[in-house]
């Protein structure tokens, strides 16, 4: 079974199918996934190479993210969006 993505929760949630505790169960007991569907965004460089910011935690594999790097994630994604642009 795969996981749901916070914005499914989310989704679920305005429908009315899951009430406001249910989803909140659901995001604390780590059953929705944080990732999103990846656009990958690029900036150019001044000599007009494409490159795409990455982030990433170094010595995080096998541990379960902390709220402060989920919103750090999320903050994250707000500036690739504000930033960068898809490539054509």
């Amino acid at each position: 079974m795969g996981k749901l993505t916070n914005q499914d929760v989310e989704t679920l949630e305005k429908a009315g199918v899951l009430d406001k505790e249910t989803a909140t169960g659901i995001r604390e007991q780590g059953l929705a996934s944080n990732r999103r569907s990846s656009t990958k965004r690029y900036m150019r460089t001044s000599d007009g190479k494409w490159v795409s910011p990455t982030l990433y935690w170094r010595g995080a594999k096998d541990t379960t993210p902390s709220k402060k790097m989920q919103e750090f994630n999320t903050e994250f994604g707000e500036l690739l969006t504000k930033f960068a642009s898809k490539r054509k």
